[in-house]
C-alpha cells in the first residue's frame, strides 16, 4: 500500500449515544426485558433495559453498545411478586 492511501484508512470509533429517550426511559413502571448481546468475538451477554415497548428496548439496546454485532430481545421479564 502506498503512503498516499493510507491517509485516508481509519478505524472507526463507535459512541454510544446515551441519555434518557436514547439509552434509558425515564418511566418508573415501564417493564424490564430481557436482552442478549454480541459485542465482537465475544460469547453473548445477557442483560436488562428497561423500555416501554418492544421497539423501545432494541432503539436503547443499539444506542448503548452501537458496537454489537448481533442484538436480541427475548421478552419481558417477569418480576417476583
Amino acid at each position: 500500500m502506498s503512503m498516499e492511501n493510507s491517509a485516508f484508512q481509519w478505524a472507526e470509533e463507535y459512541v454510544p449515544s446515551l441519555g434518557v429517550g436514547l439509552s434509558r426511559t425515564d418511566n418508573r413502571s415501564a417493564p424490564l426485558w430481557s436482552v442478549d448481546v454480541v459485542l465482537g468475538a465475544s460469547p453473548k451477554m445477557k442483560t436488562t433495559i428497561k423500555a416501554r415497548t418492544k421497539t423501545e428496548a432494541l432503539k436503547f439496546t443499539q444506542n448503548r453498545y452501537p458496537h454489537a454485532k448481533s442484538i436480541n430481545i427475548n421478552g419481558k421479564v417477569q418480576r417476583k411478586k
